[in-house]
């Protein structure tokens, strides 16, 4: 299985998320039939290292990073990578243009995988994002909408990296299982 993680520049959430799917594939005896990588939706900085406080978060939790410089999505990586998982509604519709007449099924939200509670989302008691994409969020009381409680905020801006982190970790932990589970991997 390959998997392609996305974000606007490629610095920070993707190659956080690259690096901490990465390092749960190799502990759990995967690394020869699941490859992970990450892309960027835009050009702003393609050649570059992951941003300093990305590698700083990574190190502090003890996570590998992975060698990396940020590169861009191209339309050849839809049929190149089995799903493809990005961050935020912006990088969706970005995707959307790039694989412009493709079927989306494979691109999905890296929350769509998590397990647990949403921290934006606790006062709603989520369980699964079958379930918080069927809820009537207006009928449960929040303003917020399905996809809103899916999104990974882009640190590069909220400076948060360590919720960044938290998010990305809770999303891999789900995405893990999920590749466990699924027929032919294991």
């Amino acid at each position: 299985m390959r998997l392609l993680f996305v974000c606007h520049g490629n610095i920070c959430r993707s190659p956080m998320a690259q690096s901490v799917m990465q390092n749960f594939i190799n502990q759990s005896g995967l690394s020869a039939r699941v490859s992970v990588d990450s892309a960027a939706t835009h050009t702003d900085e393609i050649g570059s290292p992951p941003y300093y406080e990305t590698q700083r978060v990574l190190k502090e939790q003890k996570v590998p990073l992975v060698a990396h410089r940020a590169v861009q999505v191209t339309p050849a990586d839809y049929e190149r990578y089995d799903l493809i998982l990005c961050m935020d509604d912006e990088n969706m519709r970005s995707l959307g243009r790039i694989f412009r007449g493709k079927d989306m099924a494979k691109v999905k939200f890296l929350l769509e995988f998590e397990e647990g509670n949403f921290t934006d989302c606790d006062a709603l008691n989520f369980k699964g994002a079958a379930k918080r994409t069927a809820l009537n969020l207006k009928d449960a009381g929040s303003n917020l909408t399905a996809s809103e409680c899916l999104q990974i905020a882009d640190p590069y801006y909220t400076r948060d990296f360590e919720r960044c982190y938290a998010d990305i970790k809770r999303g891999c932990e789900g995405l893990l299982r999920y590749i466990k589970n699924s027929d032919g991997i294991c």
